[in-house]
């Protein structure tokens, strides 16, 4: 099990959670994986590549879906299995990349990177999504770290 502490304040994640599960519900979609399929003319084969992508997508949600349930969250505490860590780090950039598109859509990458400076003038929206985008990128640095 890996276990650490986050160093967001505990109020911040408690505001943020909520926004989470909106973003986290906003972020399901039936991708279309035949895409993402070698150009193989056997039919049994592009099924059975097609439902694998599909099982890891399922399973990088649920690994982000119990984090984000998990009680100790909401006090900064991160407690992932070991056998669980990619499919969460996935799951994590997925939800960055759906925070991304919705709550700070109108940013440009230089402000975002640069930790906007001027987030109190920023509207509620951009506020909560800024802080949601970063509670899921500290969590997912400190995944890395922990593996590293």
């Amino acid at each position: 099990m890996i276990e650490f502490s986050l160093q967001v304040e505990a109020r911040i994640i408690r505001a943020v959670l909520p926004e989470l599960g909106k973003l986290f519900a906003l972020s399901v979609k039936e991708e279309d994986y035949s895409d993402h399929f070698p150009d193989i003319d056997d039919p049994d084969f592009k099924e059975a590549w097609i439902e694998g992508l599909k099982q890891e997508a399922k399973d990088d949600r649920n690994a982000l879906a119990r984090l984000l349930k998990s009680p100790r969250l909401k006090y900064g505490r991160v407690e992932v299995k070991e056998d669980e860590v990619e499919d969460l780090l996935r799951g994590l950039t997925e939800i960055r990349f759906t925070i991304r598109k919705t709550s700070l859509k109108k940013l440009s990458d230089e402000e975002l990177e640069t930790g906007l400076a001027d987030i109190p003038t920023k509207n509620p929206e951009v506020q909560i999504g800024f802080f949601a985008y970063l509670l899921m990128a500290e969590v997912q640095e400190r995944l890395i770290q922990e593996i590293s």
